[in-house]
């Protein structure tokens, strides 16, 4: 049976400490520690949608009317930030 998207979140718990953001593997065996990765403030945002359940286009659509900026740069950098994900460790669904 596979994990809901909201389950495989839950894996991963977002920190805020001393001014910077984490993301902390929660599963992880231990041996090899896998060090938390470290998130600017809009990395933190991006995470708390996704994990919220917001589709691409609407993490992109709240990006782009908050910051108001273009939405094919924010779509192009919040495809940077999942494939960062990914490449870090972190797996989610879609």
């Amino acid at each position: 049976m596979s994990k809901t998207i909201k389950e495989q979140y839950k894996r991963y718990q977002l920190r805020h400490v001393a001014g910077q953001f984490y993301l902390l593997d929660m599963q992880q065996p231990g041996v090899p520690y896998k060090r938390p990765m470290e998130l600017n403030e809009i990395g933190a945002e991006i995470w708390q949608m996704m994990a919220e359940g917001c589709t691409l286009e609407q993490v992109v659509g709240k990006l782009a009317e908050e910051y108001d900026a273009g939405e094919e740069d924010i779509r192009q950098d919040v495809l940077a930030f999942k494939k960062g994900l990914l490449t870090y460790g972190v797996e989610i669904g879609e």
